[in-house]
């Protein structure tokens, strides 16, 4: 029987822990084809990737992965519980019958996901704390202590999903040592000039050295220039845009003269980090959640890369009613109208096209 791996990354960027990862997964479950879903040029905590998603799709084909699919922008910028929703749902329709993803302690999710689902009906948030810091403190009321799992949560978040949608997805662990390696502690020692030599594959050193790498402080510009061209009718029209932060966001915005100083300057009790990123994100990009919503009620899968195994795998997949896509034409604009809008402001700072013109990264393949 064939098995169908699937797992879920970032690269941001592709560093020699994810090599770990993919060597482990092969050699301990030795599957058939290996399927990464990947976020697109924009990822989870409301931040630029440090490489397009194309470079990203080759590193991850280079290092062992048979087939790479954007997970799109609609999914990859949320909060964890949404994030997990949207991948899950990626790789279910590509029918992958086991899912992988790693942690840094052994555990039961399958327990642990039982135990919130059978508590989350008590679940009355306070509305002066951040929905994270309700979570946890819910949890801890019903003896559950999920702060000592903060990386593990989207792990859990994946068995949260596959459970409450009853799908036929297995679920495997790899244990990994985040200390040795990590995307941020890559993205931090580059931009402050520290080798990264030891850290990333060669492939990665190098593409990282090809691009000009997109950060929030090149966009803080457009931002505040959107923001106060914007109305308050407007700004309330943004995803996420609630409990008149828009009225925040112009007050703050006028003074402020990089993004880290007008975050801190929004920044409460309320808002975490994170989410205040994420809305500055779709922001910036004038998302709207009717948007958000005709991509979740019209799903694709975009293919980015794949080799051999995962080329004879796209042409069984075929055989299904997939909006499959592996390139962008006329026909397939108005399923990734947002994706293009957002790859197309992504560029304005990489200087590359990313939509138009560009097929997946193919490795041999004829």
């Amino acid at each position: 029987m064939t098995k169908i791996y699937g797992f879920v990354a970032e690269f941001n960027p592709f560093h020699n822990g994810h090599k770990l990862f993919i060597d482990a997964i092969k050699q301990k479950y030795h599957p058939d084809v290996l399927i990464a879903v990947m976020s697109g040029n924009f990822v989870q905590r409301g931040d630029f990737a440090i490489l397009d998603k194309w470079k990203r799709a080759r590193l991850a084909i280079e290092n062992g992965v048979d087939l790479v699919v954007e997970l799109p922008l609609a999914s990859a910028v949320q909060p964890a519980g949404l994030f997990a929703e949207g991948s899950i749902r990626v790789l279910n329709s590509l029918d992958i019958d086991t899912l992988v993803f790693g942690t840094e302690e052994k555990l039961d999710f399958d327990e642990i996901a039982q135990q919130i689902s059978s508590i989350k009906a008590d679940f009355k948030p306070n509305y002066q704390n951040s929905s994270a810091q309700n979570l946890t403190d819910f949890y801890r009321s019903k003896g559950l202590e999920i702060s000592k799992l903060p990386n593990q949560l989207l792990g859990l978040n994946y068995v949260l999903q596959i459970k409450q949608n009853h799908f036929l997805i297995d679920t495997k662990t790899i244990l990994r040592n985040q200390s040795d390696f990590s995307a941020t502690k890559v993205r931090n020692c580059y931009i402050n000039g520290e080798p990264i030599a030891g850290l990333v594959p060669k492939l990665t050193q190098t593409l990282m050295s090809e691009q000009k790498i997109a950060t929030w402080e090149d966009f803080f510009p457009y931002l505040k220039y959107q923001i106060l061209n914007s109305s308050i009718d407007e700004l309330q029209q943004i995803y996420q845009m609630v409990e008149g932060l828009e009225y925040k966001l112009k007050k703050e915005i006028v003074d402020s003269d990089n993004f880290q100083q007008f975050i801190d300057r929004v920044k409460s009790k309320r808002y975490t980090l994170a989410r205040l990123r994420r809305l500055m994100m779709y922001t910036l990009l004038n998302v709207k959640e009717s948007e958000i919503n005709n991509v979740n009620k019209n799903p694709y899968l975009r293919i980015l890369g794949f080799n051999s195994s995962g080329q004879k795998y796209l042409n069984e997949l075929k055989k299904n009613d997939l909006n499959l896509i592996t390139r962008v034409g006329k026909k397939e604009q108005a399923a990734l109208d947002l994706e293009i809008r957002a790859d197309r402001i992504y560029q304005m700072i990489t200087k590359e096209k990313q939509d138009f013109g560009r097929i997946p990264y193919m490795k041999g393949v004829n």
